[in-house]
């Protein structure tokens, strides 16, 4: 009798009397991948082995696959992905409906919303029924490992229209949950669901805009665009207010609290922020996290039932629990969009007080400068995180550029495009070919539209992705005011990053195989092609002052005019065929001079002004880094007389004479600033570019449109005017210089006691008070950041 003493021996023993298991590994994987197909496509299966009914080992099998200890990481991907998702590139892109659904033809099956009807249940007595429940099960856990790898691809090739229809519905529901849930946190209704939320009825809308089309699949280019084409009156979706909201940065008033009856919480209406008051209790970031752990557990924010969703929600929550340090970056992510600064801060100092959190994937600078809003935050948000960012792998420096080598300079430049042109993505990067809308679309940087409005809602039920142009203006004040205060918050601290990085926007190669060099702009070149395109394609009544501000705002931060970089104007234009290449190697003048005469010629008018005062500013500002020899003395009479002493112009020699013993050279002393390091003279001995940049911080500090029809830029700032003062050499003649509107400001066009260079007061830039921002409904009062200098300077 043969003796096996171990479980290996029985099994080689099994081998040798070709003994094998009823039904193998093998098989069994394979067999479970057919019920999942045919339980997907609604099929009731049975499985039969050697002329018998197979249910239990099966079942028992794909049970025991569902019950594994799977590690699902929720990180926030950086890839693009086709719906918009819980965790992943949507945290960065906001609320995208890339996918349009239309309501199913009757023979596609059921409705998504509508349960099946009794008749039409499965008999839990069944075994047939019990199999295909269990390969449902197995399929919906199979899903959410596909989502939390980000395989998004793979997830939506598996689903059919119904499921693509369900799954995005839940995702845009738990974003909106979770954007609305943070900018909300500390004031208003502690608690939203689904019903505070009206998904009901922005879901309506949604299935009604589609009623009566024919089935769609997903990214099909001809049902896109079929309803890109049309404008949002043809869906009667309210447009937002055509006029802009602005804030005003404001000093501190000290005063005495009068103690207050507690605020009823529970008065609050979701639908009036009017009625909303402080929480009593102060809550933080854990806590924002924790509630969004809670809600994907109990699914309250959703208008989908758990049991019709085509994944496992079930293990997306558990794996948030398990992953509580990424649940909190994510919690992080809709604070930075939703620009909620108290959760925002609490971050911050969380991470500075030794919280282990890895930023690499979430680039909080750049989601920032995405969802900029000049009107309620304006560059609060932005300067706390600046502010509040370690030093090491997790630095300003450090991420300054992110994973697709764009700097948070590019991601502002984006900023303009996105709002205030027609641009489309890949016009910006070619990496970008396959996205049809910008990040950040979904929030106003001027304040007209938030992305939990309802215009914007109703537009995204409607089946259009991106903002209608004619929802667009301008580069305006309030937008132009928060990008130049991000440019200073980010450049002026000890810590900032080099202004001159190499940017990674309008990125293009050589064509030619030979060649093949990599054409990379710098800073000042993309600001230059950033002009080009809101000139080109710009909205009604742009004029390029907001572009001259940013100009100017970088030339005095110390952006150098004179670095050159390889360029092929017909490459970004889209038109290179030529068969050598077209590149060369040109500074940002020489580039302004390369764009097509015929272009600029058709610009209006008021374009080709401030396209001649943006390369003017150039002109003046190299000239300053690398001044013209100075001309050779005039001969001598034989009386030792100079020929030219009594028609000498005096004002042509007037900025050598000055300083005559001061070096030519960038950066040049500055009496006021010459023992503070965060702050340095670029604009050299120019005093019109020093007089042009304080006009302009004035400019964006008191005025705005305030009814339409009115002119976009004061009557103190006219650009015809500074136009010819700079191309003729004399000193600007518009009234906040001639009629002495401003106060005292030194060399670098920096106001002289002021308290927050980066971000000006109207009572520190003004003589006296012209403002007309007094419309209180559009404005925001914010705290102005005090003792900011010191902490800039390296010896603090």
């Amino acid at each position: 009798m043969l003796r096996a003493d171990s479980e290996n021996q029985y099994k080689g023993q099994f081998g040798i009397w070709n003994l094998k298991r009823a039904l193998s590994t093998t098989k069994k994987e394979k067999i479970t991948a057919v019920l999942i197909t045919r339980a997907q496509q609604g099929k009731v299966s049975v499985v039969r082995h050697q002329g018998k009914v197979e249910i239990q080992k099966i079942r028992r099998y794909m049970k025991e696959q569902t019950r594994r200890d799977i590690s699902i990481r929720t990180s926030i991907s950086s890839e693009p992905v086709n719906v918009e998702n819980l965790f992943g590139h949507a945290l960065q892109c906001g609320n995208r409906v890339d996918i349009q659904v239309a309501t199913p033809s009757s023979n596609s099956g059921p409705s998504p919303r509508d349960r099946p009807s009794p008749g039409d249940a499965l008999s839990p007595n069944n075994e047939r029924s019990a199999l295909t429940v269990v390969a449902k099960e197995t399929l919906k856990i199979r899903r959410a490992h596909l989502f939390a790898q980000k395989h998004h691809t793979d997830l939506l090739r598996g689903m059919n229209l119904q499921e693509q229809s369900i799954t995005t519905d839940w995702l845009n529901q738990f974003w909106q949950y979770s954007f609305t849930t943070a900018r909300t946190w500390g004031r208003g209704p502690r608690v939203w669901n689904a019903s505070s939320l009206r998904f009901n009825e922005f879901s309506k809308a949604r299935i009604e805009s589609h009623s009566g089309t024919p089935a769609m699949t997903v990214n099909s280019s001809e049902q896109q665009s079929r309803h890109e084409g049309k404008s949002p009156n043809s869906f009667n979706i309210e447009e937002p207010s055509p006029l802009c909201r602005w804030s005003i940065h404001v000093r501190a008033i000290s005063y005495d609290r009068v103690v207050s009856p507690e605020p009823a919480e529970d008065m609050a209406n979701p639908d009036d922020e009017n009625s909303w008051r402080p929480w009593a209790g102060a809550e933080t970031i854990h806590d924002f996290a924790q509630r969004l752990q809670e809600n994907l557990e109990s699914n309250d924010f959703s208008t989908v039932e758990i049991r019709d969703l085509p994944l496992s929600s079930g293990q997306i929550a558990r794996a948030a629990k398990r992953s509580p340090e990424q649940l909190m970056e994510d919690a992080f992510g809709f604070s930075i969009m939703a620009r909620n600064r108290y959760l925002v801060s609490d971050m911050m100092v969380g991470i500075n007080g030794g919280a282990h959190f890895s930023l690499h994937d979430l680039y909080p600078l750049h989601l920032a400068s995405s969802y900029l809003d000049g009107s309620k935050t304006c560059c609060s948000v932005f300067d706390d995180i600046v502010q509040g960012m370690p030093s090491g792998e997790a630095s300003v420096r450090k991420l300054y550029t992110n994973h697709l080598n764009h700097t948070v300079l590019d991601n502002l430049m984006i900023a303009i495009l996105k709002g205030h042109t027609s641009c489309t993505p890949v016009m910006v990067d070619e990496a970008f070919k396959k996205e049809r809308r910008f990040a950040g679309e979904e929030v106003d940087i001027c304040g007209r539209w938030d992305a939990d409005s309802d215009c914007i809602r109703h537009l995204h039920a409607s089946g259009n992705p991106t903002i209608p142009q004619n929802w667009k203006h301008m580069f305006c004040h309030t937008s132009a005011q928060a990008i130049n205060h991000c440019i200073g918050t980010l450049f002026s601290p000890h810590w900032g990053p080099d202004i001159n990085t190499s940017s990674g926007l309008f990125l293009k190669r050589c064509h030619k195989e030979e060649c093949g060099l990599k054409l990379q702009l710098k800073p000042l070149h993309t600001l230059v092609i950033t002009t080009v395109y809101l000139a080109q394609l710009g909205s009604d009544g742009e004029n390029l002052f907001g572009m001259i501000a940013c100009l100017l705002c970088l030339l005095g931060k110390g952006a150098n005019p004179l670095l050159k970089a390889n360029v092929s104007l017909n490459a970004l234009l889209n038109n290179d065929d030529s068969p050598k290449c077209s590149h060369f190697e040109l500074d940002p003048l020489e580039l302004t001079q390369k764009v097509p005469q015929k272009l600029i010629s058709e610009w209006p008018q008021e374009r080709i002004t401030g396209w001649r005062t943006f390369c003017a500013i150039l002109k003046l500002s190299q000239n300053e880094w690398n001044p013209p020899p100075r001309p050779e003395p005039p001969a001598m009479t034989p009386n030792g007389n100079n020929e030219e002493d009594e028609d000498r112009d005096e004002d042509m020699d007037e900025d050598y004479d000055n300083d005559s013993g001061e070096e030519n050279c960038i950066p040049a002393y500055c009496c006021d600033h010459d023992a503070t390091p965060y702050q340095q003279n670029f604009f050299g001995k120019n005093k019109s570019l020093a007089t042009l940049w304080a006009a302009v911080q004035t400019e964006l500090l008191t005025y705005r449109r305030i009814a339409e029809g009115d002119p976009w830029i004061s009557a103190n700032f006219d650009m015809q005017s500074v136009l010819e003062s700079l191309e003729n050499g004399k000193e600007l003649s518009i009234r906040l210089v001639s009629e002495g509107m401003m106060k005292p400001f030194c060399s670098c066009g920096i106001f002289c006691n002021s308290e927050g260079p980066a971000c000006l007061r109207v009572e520190e830039a003004s003589a006296s008070y012209f403002s007309n921002l007094e419309d209180w409904s559009r404005t925001t009062y914010l705290h102005a950041f005090e003792e900011r200098t010191s902490i800039w300077d390296p010896d603090f």
